[in-house]
């Protein structure tokens, strides 16, 4: 009887610690929820063009907000380059060093575009990573 009781406690403990253990969807990163992975950058200048090229041409934005806006995608995408690794080895410290990188772009970019072209901006960000859509390079 003492076996039948020490086996159920057993089982019984083993079944609440696996239910505390997470259930990762797969490509799923733990302590980064929702974590995308963001798409490679290959050529920095060339990126940069593509997203400032599809910026101007979706907004409708002014050609002389053009080089502004390509200073600031350009400073972006050169710091992201160099944190990328950290998407694959630890996706927290790249998610801790990526948001501010993010927002201080966000705020440049909204300084530059406007509130209004912002906004639709923001509207445009890709869904679960958005393969193939430069400004995924932007949001992931």
């Amino acid at each position: 009887m003492k076996k039948i009781i020490v086996a159920i406690l057993l089982f019984s403990f083993y079944s609440v610690c696996q239910s505390q253990i997470p259930n990762l969807k797969p490509g799923a990163v733990a302590g980064a929820k929702d974590f995308i992975r963001p798409p490679a950058i290959g050529n920095v200048g060339e990126t940069t063009n593509s997203v400032v090229d599809d910026l101007s041409s979706k907004l409708s934005l002014p050609a002389a907000q053009k080089p502004q806006l390509t200073d600031a995608v350009s400073g972006f995408l050169t710091k992201k380059k160099d944190i990328a690794g950290l998407a694959d080895s630890n996706p927290t410290d790249y998610l801790s060093k990526f948001n501010p990188m993010q927002k201080g772009l966000f705020g440049k970019m909204k300084g530059i575009m406007g509130a209004s072209a912002f906004t639709k901006f923001l509207g445009m960000k890709p869904k679960g990573g958005g393969a193939g859509n430069a400004l995924s390079n932007l949001f992931f």
